[in-house]
């Protein structure tokens, strides 16, 4: 039976902490604030996991811009050989 408030608790916490995550535009899914939560709780410098998500993102951002640049230069070529 004492499992059952301390499930309401985490759900209670993690309904806020959602809240909170769209109202700052985190951009973090349910799940991963879950997870996030989770490594926090298991002693995790909640800096220090901020510091690895946005490196990740900065990364996938890159990636992206560079695929975008990629294909727009792979277009130009195939245009110039086409004239």
């Amino acid at each position: 039976m004492s499992e059952q408030p301390t499930q309401h608790k985490s759900d209670d916490r993690l309904t806020i902490l959602q809240t909170i995550s769209d109202v700052l535009n985190s951009g973090l899914s349910k799940e991963s604030l879950k997870i996030c939560i989770e490594l926090v709780d298991n002693g995790v410098s909640g800096g220090a996991l901020a510091h690895v998500i946005q490196t990740i993102r900065r990364e996938a951002q890159d990636d992206e811009d560079k695929e975008s640049d990629d294909s727009g230069e792979s277009d130009a070529s195939t245009d110039s050989t086409l004239y």
